[in-house]
């Protein structure tokens, strides 16, 4: 064989060499191709169902107008709850999407367990009760408080209609001592609605309610509470009072609650106050971010000047 035929024959091999390596590499192509197919055919699936899912729902689960400035409407979750027509800060979300802060709302839901006990202080439309009456189930119980007349008589209706016989709502106010207050309240932002201090102007609607102590209310020393749920625009500290001996045999109790300076003056008991009585039940507190994740958060941080109004997770562990 002469040397041009075993150079041809020396290229031929490596041609198909190199032609062996581009199939090699093409069907690798291929391979991976298939794969990003496949994930791009399931994420579709996913996603067109979650259309199909919230189409029905938003179909089958229109808003019903019930007269006296009631609607009843669908939470997200397919759950019945009656709105305030009128009500521009909360309402207005429930009746055009059935959610609420949704990042908090996720936080509360991941706190809550089945068997659990609730506490859901300002319960407002009783979105949080629901939800905790969904998670705690039968086994479970769920305590709520709203002062304001026509909320409670709302709260109240929604969580009979969804059978949470669990479920309570109580229509009065929370603070240190049993007795009676006076609620100032606009029906256009019944989230601000609080317990006008003594001397103080009134903004609004005006309701005389009453108000009672738990440690009164639920003396059995066999009753604990696993999470509680508080908004009640400055009068913290006060509720905070008087649930000390409920807080005492509660270890595991986590608090989510608004902590506001301005309105805590306006409550009666300041900041440093309402810090200085939960560092001595040995709580610490976790500041809650956008995304609903904590991170720790320095008690003097919360007593600092010009701290401003923020919503805070307070429990002695995490």
């Amino acid at each position: 064989m002469s040397d041009q035929q075993l150079a041809e024959g020396r290229d031929v091999e490596r041609l198909a060499g190199r032609v062996a390596e581009l199939e090699d590499q093409l069907a690798r192509m291929e391979a991976m191709l298939a794969q990003k197919l496949d994930r791009i055919a399931t994420r579709q699936e996913e996603i067109g169902s979650f259309l199909i899912k919230r189409a029905n729902r938003m179909a089958e689960a229109q808003s019903l107008y019930l007269g006296d400035h009631t609607a009843m409407t669908f939470l997200e979750s397919g759950h019945r709850i009656y709105v305030d027509t009128r009500s521009r800060d909360i309402g207005i979300h429930l009746l055009a999407s059935g959610r609420w802060e949704s990042q908090y709302t996720k936080l509360f839901r991941s706190l809550v367990k089945r068997g659990d006990t609730v506490l859901d202080i300002g319960a407002n439309h009783g979105f949080y009760a629901i939800h905790a009456a969904t998670l705690v189930g039968a086994t479970g119980r769920v305590e709520a408080f709203e002062p304001n007349p026509h909320l409670a008589g709302l709260a109240t209706a929604s969580l009979r209609t969804n059978g949470f016989r669990w479920a309570k709502l109580h229509p009065v106010a929370v603070g240190e001592a049993k007795g009676q207050a006076e609620l100032t309240f606009n029906v256009d932002m019944p989230g601000g609605g609080n317990i006008r201090a003594p001397g103080g102007a009134a903004k609004g609607s005006v309701a005389t309610v009453e108000v009672v102590a738990l440690d009164q209310l639920f003396p059995d020393p066999a009753f604990r509470v696993d999470v509680i749920k508080m908004d009640v625009e400055g009068y913290e500290g006060r509720a905070l009072r008087g649930m000390e001996a409920i807080l005492r045999r509660s270890p595991q109790v986590k608090i989510l609650m608004e902590f506001s300076p301005v309105l805590l003056v306006r409550g009666g008991i300041n900041a440093a106050g309402v810090v200085g009585f939960l560092q001595d039940l040995g709580f610490q507190a976790w500041s809650i971010g956008h995304d609903g994740l904590t991170q720790p958060l320095p008690w003097d941080e919360l007593t600092a000047k010009g701290t401003k109004s923020q919503n805070i997770l307070v429990a002695r562990s995490l």
